[in-house]
């Protein structure tokens, strides 16, 4: 396997296709209110595919492209994708700790369909159901704003903008 280092807030080291990212920025996390299974954030797939950049289409990670940033694994399904989520983090990762963003309206947290999803700016937001995906999509900016308030009282985090 190849070593690469990057430079952001902290030294970033790609070996045997596990990445750490230590941040010196102070950041709430609580990783305990994320939509986590084994650890691993979005059921397993990539958070950048989605993005115009990553392809838009929602793809499933691989495991030799792993990383683990704060508390949650990622996947990607390629060292490109991966390389860009180390570059912008708060860009790729999912809103609401990966729960359904029509339900974090509400004050919810509801499981995904990583497949179904909205970008909105940097933001991407995953949804239960096509129902769910279609309503939240009807007033995107409305139910960011009552999503986000929920997940700053759930979590204690700021939203990611």
């Amino acid at each position: 396997m190849k070593c690469k280092k990057w430079m952001m807030t902290g030294v970033l080291t790609l070996v045997f296709g596990l990445v750490s990212v230590p941040s010196s920025a102070e950041v709430i996390r609580n990783t305990a209110e994320y939509n986590l299974q084994n650890g691993v954030g979005l059921k397993g797939f990539d958070p950048v595919a989605v993005f115009p950049e990553g392809g838009g289409q929602a793809k499933a990670g691989q495991p030799q492209f792993r990383l683990d940033y704060m508390g949650v694994t990622y996947l990607f399904m390629s060292a490109a994708n991966l390389d860009l989520f180390v570059q912008n983090p708060d860009r790729y990762e999912p809103t609401y700790g990966g729960w359904c963003a029509y339900a974090m309206a509400s004050g919810s947290q509801v499981d995904i369909q990583p497949h179904l999803f909205t970008i909105n700016g940097n933001r991407a937001h995953y949804f239960v159901s096509s129902r769910a995906k279609a309503n939240f999509d009807r007033d995107v900016m409305g139910h960011e704003t009552r999503a986000d308030g929920f997940w700053k009282q759930i979590s204690g985090e700021s939203p990611r903008l």
